[in-house]
């Protein structure tokens, strides 16, 4: 499955109306490298664009605006209006193999809440995370919170093993140019798994097998290519270094990557 933003650009080129051996592989270019893999550590669209293919929330916003099932089937208020309580798709497994439980939503959503985490804001009205049995999560808000689940389309859920045997239980602060292991690795449970990845110049995904996803969505994808289209400055020549749209050797410059041809050389 493509997650929402991808769709919606492959859908404006026409690429899902082509011909799934056509559709294997997409290479997809977009402005900028997503600056870091940690799912916790930016909140900007370019960051949510592939890890939406990597991770996945307990709740998705679809097409049509209308919030959706993901990693939460269903999602409701309690007798406390202030208690909003969630059920666990059953079966889901991350990347590493690893099942879904309700341990990896509640330290996914308290890591989001970390000083560190850009996504804090989130999660501000949250009182308490806790877990109810396996398969269940309770979230108690520090008042009534109509729209909470609203900010949860971007929330990605971690694995909780995964993350402390890696010493990646705090977000990445970004701020502070710091990394760590979530960086520049993954486990999620979405639909693409990295098979590798050059930071500003090249990430590479591949169709997890073990999707929870199979036979509910297409999946023709079968690899994903991200391009960053800005390259970086010492890729281009003399003619180019500036970046200048008024120089004329510059306008020749091809599509793939946006390098210059031949002709700048």
């Amino acid at each position: 499955m493509l997650r929402p933003l991808l769709t919606a650009a492959l859908l404006a080129a026409g690429l899902l109306q082509a011909p799934v051996a056509a559709a294997e592989t997409v290479r997809w270019a977009r402005s900028a490298d997503p600056a870091t893999l940690d799912p916790h550590a930016v909140n900007t669209g370019t960051n949510f664009g592939l890890l939406h293919q990597i991770y996945e929330p307990l709740i998705l916003r679809g097409a049509d605006s209308k919030l959706q099932p993901a990693l939460a089937t269903s999602w409701k208020l309690t007798a406390d209006p202030t208690v909003w309580e969630f059920k666990l798709r059953p079966g889901v497994k991350f990347h590493d193999g690893a099942l879904l439980t309700a341990d990896d939503v509640v330290f996914s959503l308290q890591r989001a809440q970390a000083p560190s985490s850009a996504l804090k804001s989130l999660l501000s009205s949250v009182a308490e995370v806790k877990k109810v049995d396996a398969l269940t999560v309770q979230v108690k808000t520090k008042g009534p919170n109509l729209i909470f689940p609203n900010n949860l389309t971007n929330l990605f859920i971690l694995n909780e093993a995964w993350a402390k045997a890696n010493k990646a239980e705090q977000s990445q602060d970004v701020a502070s140019k710091t990394e760590n292991f979530a960086t520049r690795n993954e486990n999620g449970t979405g639909p693409y798994v990295l098979a590798s990845r050059e930071v500003d110049a090249r990430t590479v995904l591949k169709q997890f097998p073990q999707y929870w996803g199979r036979g509910q969505f297409p999946l023709d994808v079968t690899e994903l290519v991200y391009v960053p289209i800005k390259s970086p400055r010492r890729a281009w020549p003399r003619c180019c270094r500036a970046r200048s749209i008024s120089c004329r050797t510059c306008r020749r410059r091809t599509w793939a990557g946006s390098r210059p041809t031949s002709a700048c050389a």
